[in-house]
């Protein structure tokens, strides 16, 4: 390279420098991480971690159901997790590493028996509550438990999940204790709530960095859905992110103050049990669990809790900014509100916070399950007001975005697939090797299926999911461009855009549409066209009921190219 070549390129990474944020820091032509020095994953006892600050508000309200008003204190959280460890190892007689499902709603007993079960050692698999038989043989076939903590509205299908699977578990029901359980099924408030802990036979368990803790289900980029092994590494260092100064949203709880979080995202997802849940014990909020999104209460919960930080997906932020009976009155103690699961653009992002209080904080944070925690987020200050963006790598965080197709790095600031490494980043898929390989960079780097672009200075714009890119005419079209427009259209209320094959294009872009008032195809097939260039087009809308999306909020795309 010649010495006039060097120097141009000494300009061009210097302008780079300039303009990238204070709060990253480049490694190489092609990655970024966080300004923050490394820090290297304490080697410690998981729960010593999570209790570190306990004296300070061990006797305040750790848990609370918002429909039953049972509660737990963080005492009482704690004795009960050393219960139900206690007993799955000297009652069910389980070991080390057998792997216990927790299927249940959202409620104070479910990070008992998760954390129970950690506690004793054993591996928690997560299982969404509302699975079907197929759901539910596919997951426990993978994982083969030996113990389902269920509740009695779901113990048939679960019995029946099992049977077909053909595996023997026993199973407990988060039970009242005034009615009557299933013959062979285990009560839990005889092995938690009433169980005796035995410290010493715990305190023996020893786990390393690398043992599994959770297996929590993801699609991944494609295909069936998949265990993800997350390990103790992975959850000591999604806890160093989510206490950090930088990062955390809440004050540490004292005997007369204390953080609210409403739990309405499902524990069985890693945002819901890891970054909503176990990132506020370490502080002492409190944590009001609610078992699935209802309008209703979680008006309610507004308006009798001093609620202070809230934990969202976007349509639920959308619900807030639109809902005429959530009020100014109802945000008036809210400190932060941390967006994830899906894209949110700027202008629902303006307008939530238009309800809000002046002091409120809008935050937006970029993971997958695979991730374990948060990857990238923006600044706590409030000082990157691009809320369209997910902001910059996080503590310990390396990211960079590769060619789809090649897997080549790409320089910053070209679009790519977003590629994380990171100590909270899964070891691999369970018992799938090949899946393992396929999501990892010879290097290390997990690849999310998320196409991004990253811009200085404003942080990392996630554009849509790889596999969702419709191709018109060897021209990219992204959905996710096309959704924003369409939901921006007076009638509509919620937007899906895929792919569909087209004899001559290859493919052309589809609609599904949700309304809130009469509108017609053609007239929303021309708004969209007065604003794209013609291979963008959409050539077909349908116009339906609901939009299919899983529990985090994202678009279920293989439903719609089903229908």
């Amino acid at each position: 390279m010649s010495r006039h070549r060097v120097f141009i390129t000494h300009i061009r990474n210097f302008k780079l420098h300039r303009n990238l944020s204070s709060r990253v820091r480049k490694v190489d032509e092609f990655t970024l991480t966080s300004y923050l020095p490394f820090q290297p994953v304490p080697r410690v006892n998981l729960f010593d971690r999570i209790w570190a600050d306990l004296p300070l508000y061990k006797d305040q309200v750790a848990l609370v159901s918002a429909e039953t008003k049972k509660s737990y204190t963080f005492v009482q959280l704690q004795r009960y997790i050393a219960n139900f460890g206690t007993s799955l190892l000297k009652k069910l007689h389980l070991q080390s590493n057998d792997i216990v499902a927790i299927a249940a709603p959202n409620c104070p007993e479910y990070p008992v028996a998760a954390f129970g079960a950690i506690r004793a050692g054993c591996v928690v698999t997560l299982v969404n509550p509302a699975y079907k038989n197929y759901e539910l043989v596919h997951q426990f076939t993978i994982t083969k438990p030996k113990v389902v903590v269920t509740f009695s509205q779901a113990y048939p299908t679960i019995a029946k999940g099992l049977q077909n699977a053909k595996i023997e578990a026993k199973i407990i029901i988060i039970d009242n204790p005034t009615q009557s359980i299933p013959d062979g099924a285990v009560r839990y408030t005889e092995i938690a709530e009433n169980g005796e802990a035995d410290l010493p036979l715990l305190e023996k368990i020893e786990k390393g960095h690398d043992d599994l803790a959770i297996i929590p289900f993801s699609s991944g980029t494609t295909g069936l859905p998949k265990g993800v092994e997350i390990t103790y590494k992975n959850l000591l260092a999604s806890l160093d992110i989510m206490t950090h100064k930088d990062y955390v949203l809440s004050d540490v709880a004292n005997v007369t103050e204390q953080d609210v979080v409403p739990c309405v995202l499902p524990f069985f997802h890693i945002y819901g049990l890891v970054i909503t849940l176990m990132g506020h014990w370490s502080v002492g909020a409190k944590m009001v669990t609610m078992t699935g999104f209802n309008p209703q209460m979680f008006i309610r919960v507004l308006s009798s809790e001093t609620v202070s930080l809230l934990y969202l997906v976007p349509p639920l932020v959308d619900f807030l900014a639109k809902h005429p009976l959530v009020t100014k009155k109802h945000l008036e103690h809210l400190k932060y509100i941390f967006v994830g699961g899906a894209p949110m653009s700027k202008a629902a992002a303006e307008a939530f916070l238009l309800k809000a209080n002046p002091r409120t904080k809008f935050m937006q944070g970029f993971a997958v399950t695979e991730t374990t925690c948060m990857g990238l987020v923006l600044p706590k200050d409030g000082s990157n007001k691009n809320y369209d963006s997910c902001g910059d790598p996080a503590l310990n965080i390396e990211m960079r975005l590769c060619d789809p197709e090649s897997g080549k790095p790409v320089a910053i600031g070209n679009l790519g697939e977003v590629c994380i490494k990171s100590p909270t980043v899964t070891r691999g898929y369970y018992k799938n090797e090949q899946a393992t390989k396929e999501s990892m960079t010879s290097d290390g780097f997990y690849k999310s299926g998320d196409l991004g672009v990253y811009k200085p200075g404003k942080g990392l714009y996630i554009v849509d999911r790889i596999k969702d890119l419709i191709k018109v005419k060897g021209m990219q079209v992204a959905p996710a461009e096309l959704e924003a427009i369409l939901r921006s259209h007076p009638s509509v209320s919620e937007a899906a855009v895929i792919g569909v094959p087209h004899k001559t294009f290859g493919e052309v872009p589809k609609a599904f549409v949700v309304v809130k008032q009469l509108t017609t195809e053609e007239e929303l097939k021309d708004f969209v066209a007065d604003k794209v260039v013609d291979y963008k087009r959409l050539h077909q809308v349908v116009i339906v009921d609901a939009i299919p999306k899983n529990a985090t909020g994202k678009i279920l795309k293989k439903l719609l190219r089903d229908m």
